[in-house]
């Protein structure tokens, strides 16, 4: 399976004995790119849905601590090589990664299960760097897990995939 360029997951080292585990979760030298200055702790309901979402700014790093994720991306950047990819991968579990979201990758959330996650993000909190379209748009191409999830409020108003496109390249013009 294809990712959009730029989206990655990593695995972290648990250091595990019979009292538990310990694992790093970050390290300025893991990241090359857009360095985090904020994290979120999160918090989700089984069968909840976040998303679709987009920043023209900002990279998003997710590790889920406890519970499982299914994260849907499409590639809205119309320079990069993998415009238009969409994909669906599942983190969570006994083994903790790392995923790297870069800016114009759109993303949304599944949570199958009672699921906690930490989000670090490259600049601070900006809602006019926090882009919605529906996440069940047929263009997205995203074989979500799920038929009736509970979305929030913003989810259930966002607009289409072509709205959010056009609007990340007016305010990205690197995007295309």
């Amino acid at each position: 399976m294809q990712l959009p360029q730029g989206v990655s997951l990593s695995p972290l080292a648990m250091n595990r004995d019979e009292r538990g585990w310990l694992t790093e979760i970050y390290r300025d030298e893991w990241v090359d790119d857009e360095k985090p200055c904020q994290w979120n702790v999160n918090f989700s309901q089984p069968n909840v849905l976040r998303g679709v979402h987009g920043h023209y700014r900002h990279w998003d790093y997710l590790v889920a601590l406890r519970g499982r994720i299914s994260a849907g991306f499409y590639d809205a950047r119309r320079r990069a090589p993998t415009h238009g990819v969409s994909a669906l991968i599942e983190i969570g579990g006994e083994r903790l990664m790392v995923l790297r979201i870069p800016p114009g990758v759109l993303h949304g959330f599944y949570f199958h299960e009672v699921t906690q996650y930490v989000c670090g993000v490259s600049a601070y909190y900006d809602p006019g760097d926090e882009l919605a379209c529906l996440w069940a748009d047929p263009g997205l191409g995203i074989d979500w897990p799920c038929r009736s999830p509970v979305i929030g409020e913003r989810d259930r108003n966002a607009g289409s995939l072509a709205e959010i496109e056009a609007r990340l390249r007016a305010l990205n013009p690197d995007f295309g």
